[in-house]
């Protein structure tokens, strides 16, 4: 039920995201550091967002290994 809810949550957010990015049409120009692109509002916060997003689970993923490892380690060590 909990993850339903959850789904079903997110799956509203996603919607209204689009709702309001259909709407925005305003273009902006995003400077890298060897090129210039010139995209929507939208876009450039949805790149942001997924950006934030995959920064975050990498950086989890990296600490969970750690652990994990670490863990495994100790038992290791305690069974000899």
């Amino acid at each position: 039920m909990r993850k339903l809810i959850f789904f079903l949550c997110f799956s509203v957010l996603i919607l209204i995201g689009l709702f309001f990015g259909s709407i925005n049409q305003q273009v902006a120009e995003l400077n890298y550091f060897i090129a210039k692109a010139e995209l929507r509002v939208v876009d450039i916060a949805l790149l942001f967002l997924l950006l934030g997003f995959a920064i975050g689970l990498s950086l989890s993923l990296t600490i969970l290994v750690k652990l994990r490892t670490k863990r495994w380690i100790n038992r290791a060590m305690s069974k000899t």
